[in-house]
């Protein structure tokens, strides 16, 4: 939980407070600060923010706001119309697409420590819970035709894509939440899941990792990554609006609450990956200090 280190009297410095948490993506601990200065110091300045941000949030409050947001995210991202459309199904049909994404996923990073991870452990069913297009699963069924991957996406969309895109046997997709994963498996499916770039969307992070363990067998690995982004601040720092018009994100992780949460694990592993910062896509007055994506691993006992 973010704490309030500011006189909560002083309220630009507390809204600047709460902007830079913003701007991090870690809008639940901007509306924690709110609160927390709220219940202090009863201003309409705060009372006001605080409205704003929980109308950010409101996609959590149901099931199945939270599936139409996300599907109307990825919907409006990928609905793309004209001959660009048909250029990519295009790419999709003669295979073009799927192999220049297996070739690039299989060049990252995250994806190298997660191969670590099952190839470790030998792994012959795994599990992604947030597949996305699809393209983690792909690269691990293309470099390892062994091992059987069952990806499950939130977004009919991009089921739908990854589907047309997969090329593998061994690969298969279907629609459904991360935290629903049990609904779908039976205990102990699975020798290792993983979970990319998905737990700082997500209602519950304890009810999504307890989903994805109960399919994992006693002694199964799970690795999911999440982003990194830590900064210092130069100036001041301007107002702030979610690019979609609700927080998509609403949580950010550090190491201090990683390891809170997931330390006392057996086989605990954290990795810190660097990123690419692209300046324009924040306010001049941020400078990054640790940019990029946590690789987190840990057993189930």
């Amino acid at each position: 939980m973010t704490t309030l280190d500011h006189d909560p009297a002083d309220v630009a410095a507390v809204i600047q407070a709460v902007r830079f948490e913003l701007y991090r993506e870690n809008v639940r601990g901007a509306l924690d600060l709110l609160e927390a200065a709220h219940a202090r110091h009863p201003d309409p300045r705060y009372a006001e923010q605080v409205a704003r941000i929980r109308s950010w949030l409101g996609h959590l409050d149901s099931r199945e706001a939270y599936i139409a947001a996300q599907e109307d995210q990825y919907h409006g991202l990928r609905a793309t119309g004209g001959l660009k459309l048909l250029e990519r199904r295009l790419r999709a049909w003669l295979g073009r697409k799927t192999r220049k994404m297996v070739a690039r996923r299989s060049e990252d990073a995250e994806f190298l420590e997660l191969e670590r991870e099952v190839v470790a452990l030998g792994a012959r069913r795994v599990l992604d819970a947030g597949c996305g297009e699809g393209g983690i699963a792909m690269a691990l069924g293309a470099r390892h035709p062994e091992v059987r991957v069952e990806g499950v996406e939130i977004s009919a969309t991009n089921t739908r894509i990854a589907g047309q895109l997969n090329r593998y046997r061994n690969v298969a997709f279907r629609q459904g939440l991360a935290e629903e994963v049990h609904r779908h498996f039976p205990a102990g499916s699975f020798d290792l899941a993983y979970s990319f770039a998905v737990l700082e969307h997500v209602r519950d992070v304890d009810e999504t990792v307890g989903s994805i363990a109960s399919v994992l067998r006693p002694g199964g690995r799970f690795c999911f990554v999440v982003p990194m982004r830590e900064f210092r601040i130069t100036g001041e720092i301007p107002e702030y609006a979610p690019v979609h018009g609700y927080a998509d994100h609403c949580r950010v992780f550090d190491v201090a609450d990683l390891t809170a949460r997931f330390g006392a694990r057996p086989g605990f592993r954290l990795v810190k990956i660097p990123g690419n910062y692209k300046r324009d896509e924040m306010p001049a007055c941020f400078e990054p200090v640790e940019f990029g994506v946590y690789f987190v691993a840990f057993t189930k006992g």
